[in-house]
């Protein structure tokens, strides 16, 4: 079934109107975008640092993050729920959904994944070639812009 876009009924305020909603969706899918690629990013680098110090002896004295050593009643050794590697409770977040500890890398990669929602973007670009913002911009463009309104088949996104 093939729903049609027809915006040919709104006022040129009211198009102008949701000319500019669609413009604040699509900076705030970038300022989104750009969040989680530094975010990706700190993470590539956490990762690169723990693989090097988790091939050394040091990491069941000394916290992975911030290598402070454990101490007794003080700085505390706590093991990671995801990676299982020894952290401290600074370095860590405490998980009461799963009562355990999480260290920084592997809570920031938990965030990115739900951030990202990866899984369900690929669903939906796999049944549609552009979403409904992407639609109603193209349509909404080309009114404001003094051109004529697009075919049917351009209304259907094809």
């Amino acid at each position: 079934m093939i729903i049609k876009l027809d915006l040919s009924k709104l006022t040129d305020e009211e198009a102008k109107h949701v000319w500019e909603v669609v413009q604040r969706d699509f900076n705030l899918r970038k300022k989104e975008e750009d969040r989680l690629g530094e975010l990706k990013t700190k993470i590539e680098k956490e990762d690169t640092k723990r693989e090097l110090l988790h091939q050394t002896p040091l990491t069941e004295s000394y916290c992975i993050r911030c290598l402070k050593p454990f101490k007794f009643l003080v700085i505390n050794k706590v093991q990671c729920l995801d990676c299982a590697l020894s952290v401290c409770k600074s370095c860590s977040h405490y998980s009461k959904k799963e009562q355990g500890w999480v260290c920084h890398p592997c809570h920031m990669t938990r965030v990115l994944k739900i951030g990202t929602l990866e899984w369900y973007h690929e669903n939906v670009r796999a049944r549609f070639k552009r979403f409904g913002s992407a639609k109603v911009m193209r349509s909404l463009f080309k009114r404001l812009n003094g051109e004529p309104s697009g075919s049917e088949s351009e209304l259907r996104g094809e």
